[in-house]
């Protein structure tokens, strides 16, 4: 699975665009960026209609009210950022899962369900069914408790986040270090063993590759900053070299 992270365009055109590019789904950044409650809501609501999955990354791991909220707005999935412990993951799990599973608070004709719950049973079971729950793992206390943690029923994804992972480890930016590439390679490893799927954030097709190749499944790729100042960038640098070698040619004035 393939997609990007979303966290300065507020469009909701956005979904169409990576639903159109190919991607399988798309992550709504609301740790880091300056999106609302509504502006997630209506990308949220975009991507249903274009056919691409919304996931949303959480603020925070330590609100239910952060959790619940992407959720009722239609979210096919969240990614929590920050998991430590397998306690964070058991509140996790009790704030998103519906009854047997967890305690979810009941909300159920909103927008996750298109303003219909006809049998309540039915529907929070398929919710339960049919909900994403991402632990991303990037705290050197989450790599060593990592059995523990991914062993929490109800939990889909491991995801790495390269980037604080480094910093925790000491390596701040080194995603190539040695002790951080095993440190990855762990997750990889114990996510199978428990059969969960394992996942990362990549910023390059070189990472992308790579990891895919190691085992990793759930591919984030690049964000939209990232995805228009590179191609923006090679582009210009393209064209003024384009531009200095016409005017390099006797006789040639582009102006």
């Amino acid at each position: 699975m393939l997609g990007p992270m979303v966290s300065e365009i507020r469009s909701p055109g956005i979904a169409v665009l990576f639903a159109q590019a190919g991607f399988d789904f798309f992550l709504i950044d609301m740790e880091h960026s300056c999106f609302t409650t509504e502006t997630m809501s209506d990308m949220i609501l975009a991507a249903r209609a274009a056919g691409i999955s919304p996931i949303v990354r959480a603020a925070t791991r330590t609100s239910s009210e952060h959790l619940s909220k992407p959720l009722d707005s239609g979210a096919e999935g969240l990614l929590i950022p920050q998991i430590q412990t397998r306690e964070d993951v058991e509140k996790i799990v009790r704030w998103c899962r519906y009854f047997p599973i967890g305690e979810r608070g009941m909300a159920l004709s909103r927008q996750h369900t298109f303003f219909v719950a006809s049998n309540p049973v039915e529907t929070m079971s398929q919710l339960n069914e049919e909900i994403l729950i991402a632990l991303q793992i990037e705290h050197r206390d989450a790599i060593e408790r990592l059995p523990e943690i991914l062993s929490v029923p109800g939990i889909d994804v491991a995801f790495v986040g390269p980037a604080d992972l480094s910093t925790s480890l000491g390596k701040p930016g080194q995603s190539e270090d040695p002790k951080v590439i095993d440190a990855i390679h762990r997750v990889v490893k114990v996510s199978k063993t428990h059969g969960i799927t394992p996942g990362i954030h990549t910023d390059s097709l070189k990472a992308a590759k790579y990891w895919i190749r190691e085992g990793m499944q759930m591919i984030g790729f690049y964000t939209d900053i990232k995805l228009i100042l590179e191609i923006c960038k090679n582009s210009v640098k393209e064209l003024r070299t384009s531009i200095e070698e016409m005017e390099g040619k006797e006789g040639f004035d582009v102006r």
